[in-house]
């Protein structure tokens, strides 16, 4: 008696399934969509993110910030759909990715300050052309001012002169208000002597209207002293006894 084996059901063969973890969504596309147009949320949005993706769009990409967090994360193969699935492609284009982001960034720091440089000087007018000042004809060296002449010293003048062995008067002369000074000289041997030197203005009469002499002297001898009169005509009047000669002279320093 034969028995017929029953092999039982046929061993099923497994069928590929997509990766675990790894949604439809594109990494290219999402890379190219946050580079571009991430402060305006569009990657966001491209990865079902609405509610995030309308709050980075108000916030303008969180002023962005936000923007470029998501870049990054982007680049780096962390960014996620809805669903938390990774996205496809991102081991085959993440260098590409890298290669051209880091060229786009290079480029557009460079442009910037190229054109903030071209701005700043386009902003201000040209400059005009210095125009030369006209050139005054070179004069001659002024010559040295020769140094002014010492004023000459000024020297005793004799303006009146009287001699005599008694008393006697002088003609009008005029004295000019300068330094002035009288000097006398009595000889004689006699014991008992009288002299007086009088000089007055002119129309005076000392006879009659008295003066006050200048010079006394009760022995001979010489000796020279100041005068202190106003400019004006004058007159010397000596009056002497007992004399043998007498000069009275008047100078001024001129």
């Amino acid at each position: 008696m034969t028995h017929t084996l029953n092999p039982g059901p046929p061993s099923l063969q497994p069928v590929p399934q997509p990766h675990a973890g790894v949604g439809p969504k594109s990494f290219v596309t999402t890379w190219v969509l946050a580079l571009l147009l991430g402060g305006l949320g569009i990657d966001r949005f491209y990865l079902g993110k609405v509610g995030t993706g309308i709050l980075k769009l108000v916030t303008l990409g969180g002023l962005g910030v936000w923007t470029l967090v998501d870049l990054i994360v982007t680049l780096a193969g962390k960014q996620r759909d809805k669903q938390g699935l990774l996205l496809a492609g991102y081991a085959k284009h993440r260098v590409l990715a890298w290669i051209v982001t880091a060229v786009l960034i290079v480029l557009g720091a460079v442009s910037g300050g190229t054109a903030g440089s071209g701005g700043g000087t386009a902003a201000g007018p040209a400059a005009a052309p210095a125009v030369p000042a006209a050139v005054a004809p070179a004069k001659a060296p002024a010559k040295a001012a020769a140094p002014a002449a010492a004023p000459a010293a000024k020297k005793w003048t004799t303006v009146q002169s009287l001699q005599g062995t008694s008393d006697s008067a002088s003609q009008v002369f005029e004295l000019t208000g300068a330094e002035a000074q009288l000097s006398y000289d009595f000889k004689g041997g006699a014991d008992m002597v009288v002299a007086a030197i009088y000089l007055e203005p002119e129309g005076k009469d000392i006879s009659k209207d008295g003066g006050i002499p200048i010079v006394m002297l009760s022995k001979t001898g010489a000796s020279t002293t100041a005068l202190h009169k106003t400019a004006g005509r004058y007159y010397l009047d000596v009056r002497a006894a007992n004399v043998d000669s007498w000069t009275v002279t008047v100078e001024e320093k001129k």
